[in-house]
This record gives structure tokens, sequence and C-alpha cells, in this order.
């Protein structure tokens, strides 16, 4: 679809399939060094064929703006980019946003009320540790530093001591979050008359060391009001920090990664479902690996243990599956399967992105392990979202049952005792009875 707006042109871009994009050359090269989607011409003079999205956002380019609208319904995606894995009585009216037409305009209008709520009592207080050189004797004396600085000199001293200000990490990043929506170009005028007078809420505090993705304070029960503000933040900064990083000039591009968005939502909600149930449940666990020489590296997204003992892997995947598309993808189920023979489970789970679809069932005869393809709605309300995955949560452990899950994988959940590959025989000792 396109259209003209204030003499730019404005082109929307499916996230799912191929979209055909009237650009210029110029254009097109651009886009493609964003690395977030395949251009391609076509047969068609100036016409480019769009494909493989993997972010979604705006675009900025030379009087062009590209829309590129998530296959998620917005408000739905908004509440799971704020969702702590503490919320609760979410009010689904705070999730409203239909006037807004695009994917930054609506994040930002969510962290404006979310920062309000978070600040409705003043900005959020900590100790921070301060070092300083001075005359006056406060907090400790950091010898080591005074002998580095100024050695056999006893004046000035090095001191160290804890400050109670304002001046923490959580209003680092929400300041950095509302500055960087400030360049952000495009926004819409009541968007940005809003964002001026909360971003001078923060003026005394210090600006963010931006870097690698932002890391968030440990979840206190003193930072708990700011928990929907801070990951709200850490999704904004990602989207205008990443699409910096690949050549975008600042405020051009907003290009936010959905994918991960969904896998942090239902490791979330599953982590808050399963520990009261006795469960621990770790993301992105980083150090299995699949062959005995440790060469081939996996990195499961979900991994459920009761006990020190594994009973449960899932992998979260950001593709719409249903009734119509058949079966998963081969690499998905292959995928699945490493997984499986590696945890010495005897099923493991693809979280895809769909409606109402049931859960199917693939028996991989060579191995006795089975991989469970769920299609996970994420339409509806918040309180909806939450139920379904939590009951997903559930199914996932009550697969297996305690008795079994306690002797279904022989090995500790503790990273030091991470599997390697087993032969096929030995996957069989494990299973049978």
């Amino acid at each position: 679809m396109s259209s003209t707006t204030f003499g730019v042109r404005v082109e929307e871009i499916a996230e799912k399939g191929e979209s055909f994009v009237s650009l210029t050359t110029s254009q097109a090269v651009r886009l493609q060094e964003l690395k977030f989607c395949r251009v391609s011409p076509t047969g068609d003079a100036g016409i480019w064929r769009i494909t493989d999205v993997t972010r979604v956002g705006v675009v900025g380019l030379d009087g062009l703006r590209l829309i590129i609208r998530p296959k998620t319904p917005l408000r739905s995606l908004i509440f799971m980019a704020s969702y702590s894995g503490a919320q609760a009585n979410v009010s689904y009216a705070t999730f409203a946003f239909e006037a807004d037409q695009d994917l930054p305009s609506t994040l930002a209008s969510a962290l404006i009320q979310a920062v309000e709520a978070a600040t409705g009592r003043g900005l959020l207080k900590g100790y921070v540790s301060v070092e300083e050189t001075g005359t006056v004797i406060r907090g400790r004396w950091d010898v080591a530093r005074q002998l580095k600085a100024r050695p056999g000199i006893p004046v000035p001293v090095e001191l160290t001591y804890d400050d109670y200000t304002e001046d923490v990490a959580e209003n680092r990043i929400v300041k950095a979050a509302l500055r960087a929506l400030v360049r952000l170009e495009q926004l819409p005028r009541r968007v940005v008359d809003e964002l001026g007078p909360l971003l001078g809420t923060f003026t005394e505090i210090s600006d963010l060391r931006t870097g690698s993705r932002v890391t968030l304070p440990a979840e206190t029960r003193l930072n708990a009001h700011y928990q929907p503000a801070l990951r709200l933040a850490q999704w904004i900064l990602e989207a205008t920090s990443w699409a910096h990083a690949e050549g975008a000039s600042s405020g051009s591009a907003f290009l936010l990664n959905v994918a991960k968005v969904y896998e942090d939502f239902v490791g979330s909600v599953l982590q808050a479902t399963l520990k009261p149930e006795g469960y621990e449940v770790d993301l992105q666990v980083s150090d299995w690996r699949l062959d005995t020489g440790g060469k081939v590296r996996m990195r499961p997204d979900i991994v459920i243990s009761r006990g020190g003992r594994v009973v449960a892997v899932a992998d979260t995947k950001y593709k719409v599956w249903g009734e119509s598309d058949g079966s998963p993808p081969n690499a998905d189920v292959y995928q699945g399967l490493a997984y499986a023979i590696t945890a010495h489970v005897p099923e493991v789970h693809l979280l895809y992105v769909s409606g109402d679809v049931e859960p199917r069932r693939y028996e991989i005869a060579a191995t006795g392990t089975a991989v469970v393809a769920h299609a996970l709605d994420v339409s509806g309300g918040p309180e909806e979202l939450i139920t379904r995955v939590a009951g997903l949560g559930r199914a996932l452990v009550a697969s297996v049952g305690i008795d079994q899950s306690l002797a279904a994988s022989p090995f500790s959940a503790q990273r030091d005792f991470m599997p390697t590959s087993i032969p096929h025989e030995r996957a069989r000792e494990v299973l049978e009875p």
C-alpha cells in the first residue's frame, strides 16, 4: 500500500511473505545494507521484491518512509515487550493504541504511559557507589587509589562512598529511551509534545553509556514499579541502536526484533508460572554441545528442570504455522531432535505463532523421541496471553510426569554437566524403562 504524507511517500511492507515496492537503485542498496530483509529486482524497472523480513518498524530513505507492520497485533506486541513476569491486574485499556499508525508511535505512547505511572511519586532513588577526590574524609579512604594517584602525598584524599540519589541505572535507561524517541523522525506531533516535558523530569540524570544491548538492573521490591517502563525502554534502545549500527542515520530508522520480544515474553511467563510449582526455567542456555568434541554449539531457548534434572526443552519460533501450512519446516524439526537427543528427554517442543491449531506430534522412530509443534495465539488481551502461555507451560511438564521427569534425563541441569552427543543405542536405553 502506498500513500503520500507531507511530501514523503509512504510504503508498507509485509512482515510475512513478499512485498513489491517502487525504489530507486540507491534506496534499494541502502535498504539491503540494513540487513533486516532481502531486496531483489523484478522484471519491472524500478520495482523491487522485498522478502525474508526479520524486523519490524520504520525506515526513512530519501523522501520514502517504509513501514514494516508486524503480523502480531500491536497491542499484544506492546504488552509482550513490557511484561516483566511480575505484572498483575493489567488493564486492557492501558494497551489500546488503535489511533497510532506504526510501531514507533505505539511504543512511544506505551513508554510515556509507563514512565508517567512509574514516576508518579517521583523518580526512583537508590544507592550509587561514588569515587571522588576531596580534602574532608567521607565514606572510605581508598588507599590503593591514593597510592596510585599520589604516592606519599596525603592530601587530597581518594574517597569511595555510597550516595543515595536519583541518578541510578533505572532512570538513566528510561532517559536514554526518551531521548532516542525525541530524535526519531516523523513521530506524531502529539507524541513529541508529551515526550518533551517528560524528558525534562530527568534533567539531573546522567546520560547512559551506550554500547551493546542494555542490561536491566535486577528486579527488586524497590524498582518493581519501574519494570514495564524499563522493558519498553530496553526494546526502544535496541531498535534505534541496532539500525544506527547497521548504517542508518540517527533518527531515520526504528527496527525491532519481534522474534526476541516473543521469545522473552514466553520465557518470562513460563518462569513465573512454573517456579512456584518447583521447576527451574533457564532461558537461552548457551553451553550445550551436540558432539563429543564440543565443536557444534546449541542454544535452546527454554530449558525446564526439576530436582537438578532437565525434564523439558522448548524453542520459540516467531513464524506463522497453522492448518494450511502443513508440517513445520524440516530444519526446525531437525533442531528439535538434536535438543531431545542431547538432553536425553523423550520429547522437545516447538512454539510457533499462530491461531487455533491443535499441537502435532512427530515421532522419530530411529531415536524413540518426539518433536511436538504448538501454535500459540498471540491475539487478545493481556490476561488471555498470559493464560495461554501459562497453560502451555503446564502442559509441557505434565506431558512428562513427575516420576518420569526425575528419571528422564540422566544428567544434572547444572552448567558443569551439560550433555554432549550420545549414540542412538544409548538414547534407547535412556528412554526404555
